[in-house]
């Protein structure tokens, strides 16, 4: 039963919020599900949990503030647990009161699920380079996490590596005895185990809950590397079985239900190594012999239902308790990539519900430096509890309803966010323009180009009449460096081909300062954004890469200066005929924009 000091909590907590105001009164009863009743005169809520709780009064407020007289939901939801995947390990950490916020928003809409993730960024006392100057959390901080997520009754499940991912932690001196590769740890080697209790110990002793996330995916070459040159090859379907039976066993000592993540088992099953094999073949032999573990399938790539499908009843022949892990797209650059987020969760949560699947997660990764972030995806984590609350009735117009009600940002500014790329598929051509460089063609190419003026522009639009709200301010300077930059990139070459000096010389005097002055302005604002919510550890590198970017405008502005002036005979990097790009497609990271130089 709800205590009434729980009750007024979380109307407190919702209201305010949503900056709703309602003096009637609210009677609170718990039951199944979810039901609002009432009117501006007085209301009924009956849930489930606190976080269903939760959602009724934010139900209750969303309605009455869009003008209906009376209200009667009856929601119940599908997905037993259901929530969002921080990452804090890919250069950004969310500070304590910003994750104890972001937990605030999700229990708002329902979501029962917090599960963070902290691949070196949590203390592990025997070991002080794990998460060293990378703003790690202390076990007080982690501890005050847990308590937040119970008194909102939600489930805080943490994510740790025990097999790959840990370069970052093996890069130093004192702990490369345990590395095979240079991101994977040295199975079948005791101080890897000793290792790896030391991180569940740490664990157990900050967090309540049952259930721990080991990790375990893309550990490329294990077994390959100091492994094969102490052991010879080995069976890999065994190696990883076996490390996974010493894994488990350390979890369970220290009370945790494993899950993890199952990619490993359908690479060695394939052919090409790859997650996404539909002839993938995991031998019965390997499924009889798991662990009690349960498998958790990721998937945000795939736009039609085949896909999902076959991937969740090759699941099901290795356990009765899929967990599926979507994503919410956070790790293409600077801002979310709205259309693609809905193009592929949409026939991912519907085949979830067709499975019975019980747990759902929206991963929002922070790839190649953290640059987008988590805040500014909030419109998309709607998609997910409107989907376990309300699925019949779960279209884009209930998203994007519940969405601003949520974030108080308009719909116009998240379509706005959206335009920063070409439609659903991963191209990151708004990323590519803010770091390519002016005289080499590793950016987007002349189609590309134009058609990012022509959807940047109308992004601009859409922002122009909401800039009141930082967001937006901040994706509006965001387009600003971007359409410049489009501007002299695609007349640059073909001026300079044509001698065309009058126009060189107006790149170099006035549109690169300006330009210069964008990007500072855009660094002021991305810091600004940055401080608000995360640790300071990280910034640096989006600090270096700013710099990188606005030095090497001044040196190009230096350089067309000097050959307009006759100091400088060529530009060869202009001179040369530009090739189709040739680059691995997916490797859209910072440094392929920046330079031909192989791992710059």
């Amino acid at each position: 039963m709800f205590s009434p000091t729980q009750i007024q909590q979380v109307r407190q907590r919702v209201f305010a919020l949503t900056g709703f105001h309602y003096d009637a009164p609210i009677d609170v009863c718990e039951g199944r599900g979810l039901v609002v009743q009432g009117d501006r005169g007085g209301a009924r809520i009956q849930a489930e949990s606190l976080p269903a709780l939760a959602r009724g009064f934010f139900r209750l407020a969303q309605c009455l503030s869009a003008g209906q007289d009376t209200i009667d939901i009856r929601e119940e939801k599908q997905f037993d647990s259901c929530g969002c995947f921080l990452d804090l390990s890919r250069n950004g950490v969310l500070t304590v009161d910003a994750c104890k916020r972001y937990m605030d928003l999700c229990a708002a809409v329902g979501l029962n699920l917090i599960v963070l993730y902290t691949e070196d960024t949590f203390t592990v006392p025997e070991y002080p380079y794990l998460g060293y100057l990378r703003g790690r959390y202390t076990p007080e901080e982690l501890k005050a996490l847990d308590a937040h997520a119970q008194a909102l009754g939600m489930e805080l499940v943490p994510c740790i590596q025990t097999l790959a991912h840990l370069g970052q932690f093996l890069q130093w001196a004192p702990n490369e005895h345990m590395k095979d590769q240079p991101t994977c740890l040295l199975i079948d080697d005791e101080d890897t185990y000793a290792f790896i209790e030391a991180e569940v110990r740490a664990v157990r002793a900050c967090v309540s809950g049952s259930r721990l996330h080991i990790g375990m995916d893309e550990a490329h070459g294990v077994g390959l590397g100091r492994y094969f040159a102490k052991h010879g090859a080995q069976n890999r379907f065994d190696l990883l079985r076996r490390h996974l039976d010493r894994v488990v066993a350390i979890c369970e000592k220290y009370g945790f239900r494993c899950m993890m993540w199952s990619d490993m088992f359908f690479r060695l099953g394939s052919k090409d190594n790859e997650y996404y094999d539909l002839q993938a073949d995991i031998p019965q032999s390997v499924i009889d012999s798991l662990p009690p573990v349960d498998l958790c399938y990721w998937d945000y790539y795939h736009t039609e239902d085949h896909w999902y499908e076959h991937m969740l009843q090759q699941h099901e022949r290795m356990g009765d308790n899929t967990i599926f892990a979507g994503g919410i797209w956070t790790w293409s650059g600077f801002l979310p990539q709205v259309e693609l987020t809905y193009a592929t969760m949409e026939p991912a949560l519907k085949a979830c519900a067709r499975h019975k699947v019980k747990t759902v997660m929206a991963t929002m990764w922070g790839d190649d430096g953290c640059e987008t972030n988590l805040f500014l995806a909030l419109s998309q984590v709607p998609l997910f509890s409107e989907f376990c609350w309300r699925p019949d009735e779960c279209s884009r117009e209930t998203v994007q309803a519940t969405a601003e009600f949520l974030t108080g940002l308009p719909r116009r500014a998240y379509e706005a966010f959206g335009l920063f790329y070409p439609g659903p598929k991963d191209r990151r051509v708004g990323k590519a323009l803010v770091y390519c460089d002016l005289l080499y063609p590793l950016g987007p190419n002349a189609q590309e180009l134009k058609e990012a003026i022509v959807r940047m522009k109308e992004a601009q639009t859409l922002l122009s009449d909401c800039l009141e709200h930082e967001e937006c301010r901040y994706a509006y300077a965001l387009l600003d460096v971007c359409l410049q930059k489009a501007d002299i990139l695609s007349q640059l070459r073909e001026r300079y081909l044509n001698h065309d000096t009058v126009y060189l010389r107006q790149v170099a005097v006035e549109f690169i300062p300006r330009l210069l002055q964008a990007y500072a302005k855009l660094c002021d604002l991305h810091r600004e954004q940055w401080e608000a919510t995360m640790k300071r550890n990280g910034w640096e590198v989006l600090a270096l890469r700013y710099g990188s970017v606005m030095g090497r405008l001044e040196d190009v502005r230096s350089a067309l200066i000097r050959y307009v002036d006759g100091a400088l005979e060529t530009l060869c990097e202009l001179d040369e005929e530009p090739l189709p790009s040739a680059r691995k497609y997916g490797m859209q990271f910072y440094n392929v924009y920046v330079s031909p130089v192989f791992n710059l």
